[in-house]
């Protein structure tokens, strides 16, 4: 095989793997959450559902969340709708700010990935009080009318997620490759 031929293979197979990084990578990562990292939501959520690249092995899979001071509240996901979500239910929840962590476990690979993310819950907005209903002494004909109830409170928009810390370090095993594989097309070059 000619030397270009293979300083161009080489080449090629550097560039697939820095193309696909997360199949290279293999790991269940943190697809989406709600609440998510960073999210501020108006009066406590009833529950996280969280959502991977890949399917989990529930045997080995955790999540958990803390308050400020470093107290587990809820732990113990249960599956989804389908083997990439997880659903973990949260008790009333006081305005402040909460560590979500979690180890997801691949099914798909056997690979152990964990991350951490923060929210933070609001005071939940004061209801309006609903209307009261006046009747009066009427003719038949003319029936008493209700005002309609306030609309639901809406949750607070969400701030763009954090990049995970455990994102730059899933990248070194990709950076290592491309630096071994310059190296063997400088060797290469070197011994033509």
């Amino acid at each position: 095989m000619p030397m270009r031929s293979r300083i161009a293979a080489l080449l090629a197979v550097l560039g697939l793997l820095l193309a696909s990084p997360g199949s290279a990578l293999g790991h269940a990562e943190l697809d989406t959450a709600t609440p998510g990292p960073g999210d501020e939501v108006a009066g406590s959520p009833a529950e996280i559902v969280a959502t991977f690249t890949q399917d989990l092995d529930m045997s080995r899979t955790t999540m958990e969340v803390r308050d400020a001071s470093g107290a587990t509240v809820a732990e113990g996901p249960e599956l989804g709708d389908g083997p990439r979500e997880l659903r973990l239910a949260l008790p009333a929840l006081a305005p402040g700010e909460y560590e979500v962590r979690w180890t997801s476990f691949s099914a798909e690979d056997s690979e152990l990935e964990r991350g951490r993310y923060s929210f933070t819950v609001l005071p939940a907005p004061n209801p309006t009080p609903a209307p009261t209903v006046v009747t009066t002494a009427a003719p038949p004909s003319a029936p008493a009318t209700a005002s309609p109830a306030p609309p639901a409170a809406t949750p607070v928009a969400s701030a763009p997620p954090d990049v995970p810390a455990d994102g730059v370090a899933a990248l070194l095993p990709i950076g290592i490759a491309a630096i071994a594989l310059l190296a063997v097309a400088a060797w290469l070059l070197r011994r033509r």
